[in-house]
């Protein structure tokens, strides 16, 4: 005959409290073990230890310690953020891409947050090399005596920019700053194609040669734009068409045309930037995308959040100049509720109104 289950759940039900208390008591002594025979803490199911809660509070207390693993971690690091007051932005990109844009708008940004920085356009002295424009043949990679040309005129703009970190002038002489004006951070902008790897390693080379810059370390960032909107594309190709200097005395017909040889020249050669041993940014169709690289140092850091909110879009910018503002005795006799002075002239009431 089966249990009569109603009986028994009723029975649970008026069990005497003073009797389960009892068994409790009885039972504590009896060590409670899990599924696998072992001992269980009864701590655990209160609460934890005060050496535990510890663990967790007092890890940003503590000093930072260096170990090999961590310091094998940082040397690319170390290597790359050089205690130094020179920085070189070297722009990497295909013509027509945005780069002198970007050099301009670098330049701006750079001398507003107080540095001193000058761009070196390689363009400008390829002009003076070659004695006036050159022809889209001109930049093609088979054309030896060019290339040799091209060469002289990086060199010459490279030269340039390395005498200006160094505060150094165009003569024989050295140009330090007086005692009483404070040496201020230089950047360099090395404004030009730079569209092959061997190209890029030379301009490294030569900024961090040991043997010519001792005791002159400087910090080397690639820029690279990258642009394959269509529609942007030919944007920029008609600002370059109609601003150039190589396309000043020709129609903007044959001057697309020119420009559209001289892209497919470069095009050939072009290499983009793949080693991830060097400290490089990426823009993607002017700041649509970015991707950055070993960007270390607080002169480097800077210029990403900038480069980052530039476009080419044009939109009205509101200047509003602030309204006489009233001093504590003033906003007293006023009742103390307001700040700004209703001394308005008639432009400034049109302005409120």
């Amino acid at each position: 005959m089966a249990p009569n289950t109603n009986n028994n759940m009723q029975d649970a039900l008026n069990l005497n409290p003073t009797k389960i208390e009892e068994e409790a008591h009885n039972d504590a002594s009896i060590p409670t073990t899990d599924n696998n025979g072992g001992g269980i803490d009864q701590n655990l199911s209160s609460n934890p230890p005060a050496a535990s809660a510890d663990y967790y509070n007092k890890g940003s207390a503590e000093l930072a310690t260096e170990n090999a693993l961590m310091l094998e971690k940082i040397k690319h690091r170390l290597r790359l953020t050089k205690k130094s007051d020179r920085l070189v932005i070297v722009l990497v990109g295909l013509p027509g891409r945005g780069k002198s844009f970007i050099a301009r708008k670098l330049q701006n940004f750079v001398t507003w947050r107080g540095s001193e920085c000058k761009v070196f356009n390689v363009g400008k002295y390829r002009r003076t090399a070659a004695d006036g424009a050159c022809g889209a043949d001109f930049f093609d990679s088979k054309n030896e005596a060019a290339g040799k040309l091209r060469q002289q005129a990086a060199s010459l703009a490279l030269d340039d920019m390395l005498r200006w970190l160094d505060y150094e002038d165009n003569g024989s002489g050295t140009c330090t700053p007086t005692a009483s004006k404070v040496r201020k951070d230089r950047v360099g902008i090395f404004d030009a194609t730079n569209s092959t790897k061997e190209r890029r390693d030379w301009v490294l080379n030569e900024c961090n040669n040991k043997t010519k810059r001792a005791g002159k370390p400087t910090g080397v960032v690639f820029v690279e734009s990258i642009c394959d909107d269509k529609d942007l594309l030919h944007a920029n190709f008609m600002t370059k068409v109609t601003s150039s200097p190589d396309y000043k005395d020709m129609n903007v017909e044959d001057a697309m045309a020119d420009l559209l040889t001289r892209v497919k020249k470069y095009e050939e050669a072009y290499e983009t930037i793949e080693d991830d041993e060097l400290s490089y940014v990426k823009i993607f169709n002017l700041s649509s995308k970015m991707l950055v690289n070993h960007i270390y140092g607080r002169m480097a850091k800077s210029i990403v959040p900038a480069l980052m909110a530039w476009n080419i879009g044009t939109r009205p910018v509101f200047i509003c100049r602030a309204g006489q503002t009233l001093n504590e005795s003033e906003r007293a006799c006023l009742g103390g509720g307001m700040c700004r002075s209703e001394n308005l002239g008639r432009h400034g009431k049109a302005f409120r109104d």
